[in-house]
């Protein structure tokens, strides 16, 4: 009964890449429990530990010009802020919201996972990412299954037959049941689904957004740790970068975090985290070895597939090349369901924190952003 009770509890929740169609009027008796886009939120959550240090201020913000204010606007932007450095340049949030809003990060926490996953390769814990997952979850799943690569689970082509629909299109699926195997993997974790964990053939290597694949890397971490995953956020990433109090979302009422999905933090928050990865940690104790952070910021891409949008070790990369923009050169970005982006150019010292409820444009955001800053930037 407590898992059915679980399972219709958060049937109908966000799941970092899901969405459930509300807008028909399916299944409004499980509404209350879709995990809302700013907290309190309803459900089971693990506290996050904080020691926030305060970011400082320029002497005068910047404000939104008026290109990057049509955009705030027309796609239901809650909040924008910008840091430069050290300095927050320019900030700005709806009617409604404000620094000490939590949102829900949706799927910008897959990133940070995948980012715990290269550290857990620098550290030796995972000797190589070409190592099959077997290696680290013995006598777990098929042996398919523990045939497929770490990293085929951190770029999202595992191969796996799990979800209904690649969730990749804007981060939702089209349709939801449920009842069906995301709706269980939510309620009773990885454990509940194991045995539904197939690979097909005809899709190993292909990539396929599925949150199913951070679930297996959440796993997997765990393991290699011997520590839950949510406390591996804490020591490694969380005070590091200076962060306050998060609430993390749990499966069901006793299980371990949903490393796909919905951490409640402030936007100032996932600019400090933005920061702490785009610098590596710190010259003292930097987070990746300098090849892995490559790896992780896609520094080998090509601009031709940084162009088209690669999507790398469970962060996503592309290239700012409009003719007559002063900003040139590459990106990396987490994006989550409702279009809630962290943009870090570790060559600029920027990063920008953008919180909505629909997606604004990837580039023209940016752009607008950098543009409303005092020239010289």
């Amino acid at each position: 009964m407590r898992f059915l009770k679980a399972l219709l509890l958060t049937a109908s929740a966000g799941l970092g890449g899901l969405a459930v169609a509300y807008a028909s009027g399916l299944f409004e008796p499980l509404q209350a429990a879709y995990p809302r886009a700013v907290w309190p939120a309803l459900g089971s959550f693990e506290t996050i530990s904080g020691q926030p240090e305060p970011l400082h201020y320029a002497p005068v913000l910047a404000a939104l010009n008026t290109r990057g204010q049509d955009l705030f606007e027309d796609a239901d932007s809650h909040a924008l802020l910008v840091l430069r450095g050290d300095r927050i340049v320019l900030e700005t949030y709806a009617d409604g919201y404000g620094p000490h809003t939590r949102f829900n990060s949706y799927s910008l926490i897959k990133s940070v996972v995948g980012a715990l996953v290269l550290q857990a390769v620098s550290e030796g814990r995972i000797a190589s990412l070409d190592d099959p997952v077997s290696a680290y979850l013995p006598d777990f799943g098929s042996e398919r299954f523990g045939q497929q690569s770490v990293r085929s689970f951190l770029e999202m082509r595992s191969g796996l037959d799990f979800e209904q629909e690649s969730a990749d299109k804007q981060d939702r699926l089209v349709t939801y049941n449920p009842f069906g195997r995301l709706a269980r993997l939510h309620a009773g974790g990885l454990a509940s689904v194991e045995d539904e964990l197939q690979v097909r053939s005809d899709r190993a290597g292909q990539f396929a957004y599925q949150n199913v694949n951070t679930a297996v890397l959440g796993h997997l971490l765990e393991k290699v740790h011997g520590r839950p995953l949510d406390h591996l956020l804490v020591e490694r990433v969380w005070l590091p970068a200076g962060a306050a109090r998060a609430d993390w979302l749990r499966h069901g009422e006793e299980g371990s975090v949903t490393a796909y999905c919905c951490l409640y933090a402030t936007a100032s928050d996932w600019l400090k985290v933005g920061r702490f990865l785009a610098q590596n940690g710190t010259p003292e104790r930097p987070f990746l070895s300098e090849e892995l952070w490559n790896l992780y910021f896609g520094t080998g891409l090509s601009p031709k597939a940084r162009t088209t949008g690669a999507y790398g070790t469970h962060i996503r990369h592309n290239i700012l090349d409009r003719k007559g923009e002063a900003l040139q050169g590459s990106f990396s970005y987490m994006m989550g369901q409702g279009g809630q982006i962290v943009y870090m150019m570790p060559a600029k010292d920027l990063v920008v924190v953008r919180f909505g409820d629909r997606h604004s444009l990837l580039h023209s955001t940016l752009y607008s952003a950098w543009n409303s800053l005092p020239s010289g930037n």
